[in-house]
């Protein structure tokens, strides 16, 4: 939203959100159109229909189309689907266009949500009548269409990253110990556990020229460290905590790092990713990165050119593809400066803006001549 040329953002939301840690959360100070708090000045009734059916009170919704009104708004965007969704009432008022995001959970594990109501949810709070559906990947279009949305309203955008933020100059030594890299929440589809096996695969082959920063907080922080205890990998591993997104502490961790690692997995409740902005941030720095056949990764990581990949907890895999990184400092060079070409060329948040800003062109004028047509 801070990233818009051509046009100006109004932010609107039910409940603030401040995850310091999280890029996808980060504080947001920057509405040339003004921002509306929905939360202040809410009765207990409004508190319970969004805690409960999660919906808006009539009075939130005139509110909401007082203020787009006012601010001559001509295109609203939505982010997360199941966000979408409490937004619903709206919807059915607009008069203009509207288009919705979607980031990875919420339309592939929450769709099967409650026995299957997370479906229904979608279908009639988001898809019956937002105009158009962004979805990150060609992967994310088949769960979209999998979730009941027409294929019809679905675009392939992916947002971008801000690529020049991160951007380094970087070498690539040749090393005694080469420092592995995860940075990212400590949650299951993340893949933590995946690496923890493959790296005891490699010192079970007597390979130990490596040690490893796991940054990120989150649900199986305890679980890492057990698993670090029991295996033997507490010399090789360090685990710091979460750092703030973007900080210079976060740009010193990609910095020291020698090799980057994010092997996303389906999660047991079905939570996959959309495409991580970690990866895209650290082949920015160009960092040579390792990931999987997942969700949205390979449409942005060429096999054996811009990254490396391998199926999810193929444990073998992972551990015969670190190794060959450890071993060859070109090889290193060769698929981190790939990586961070593509990154900058195709991926930049920038070049991402004006895609978006042109399908809020197509979104408009198509709107517009379907009122003039009827």
């Amino acid at each position: 939203m801070a990233s818009h040329d051509r046009y100006e953002s109004m932010l609107i939301w039910r409940t603030s959100v401040s995850k310091p840690h999280d890029g996808g959360f980060a504080e947001f100070d920057y509405s040339p159109l003004g921002v509306l708090d929905l939360s202040k000045e809410e009765s207990l009734w409004e508190k319970v229909l969004f805690n409960g059916p999660k919906v808006l009170s009539k009075k939130q919704i005139g509110s909401i189309l007082k203020t787009l009104k006012k601010g001559e708004v001509e295109i609203c965007h939505f982010h997360f689907g199941t966000d979408c969704g409490v937004f619903y009432p709206l919807l059915q008022y607009l008069e203009i266009p509207s288009v919705v995001s979607f980031y990875g959970y919420d339309c592939s594990s929450f769709p099967d949500f409650f026995n299957g109501y997370g479906r229904t949810y979608l279908s009639k709070r988001v898809f019956n009548d937002v105009t158009k559906v962004l979805a990150m990947s060609p992967d994310m279009k088949k769960d979209l269409i999998e979730a009941g949305c027409p294929e019809e309203k679905i675009i392939v955008h992916y947002y971008g990253t801000d690529c020049s933020r991160f951007y380094q100059k970087r070498d690539y030594p040749q090393k005694t110990t080469i420092k592995l890299l995860i940075l990212a929440s400590l949650v299951p589809q993340k893949g933590h556990l995946f690496l923890l096996k493959s790296l005891r695969k490699l010192l079970d082959q007597g390979i130990s020229n490596w040690s490893l920063d796991i940054i990120g907080t989150g649900e199986l922080e305890e679980t890492l460290k057990a698993y670090i205890q029991k295996h033997g990998l507490t010399p090789f591993i360090s685990m710091p905590g979460p750092i703030t997104y973007a900080s210079p502490e976060m740009m010193e961790a990609y910095r020291n790092a020698d090799i980057f690692i994010h092997p996303s997995v389906i999660a047991e409740n079905g939570d996959k990713e959309g495409i991580p902005g970690t990866i895209i941030e650290a082949m920015a720095t160009g960092l040579p990165v390792i990931s999987t056949y997942h969700a949205g990764i390979p449409f942005i990581i060429n096999h054996l050119e811009s990254g490396l990949l391998v199926q999810e907890w193929d444990t073998d895999d992972l551990a015969e593809n670190i190794s060959k990184l450890l071993a060859d400092h070109k090889l290193r060079e060769r698929i981190g400066k790939k990586g961070q070409s593509f990154a900058l060329e195709n991926l930049d948040l920038k070049s991402k803006e004006i895609e978006l800003e042109s399908i809020y062109d197509q979104v408009i004028e198509s709107a517009t001549l379907s009122l003039e047509f009827n």
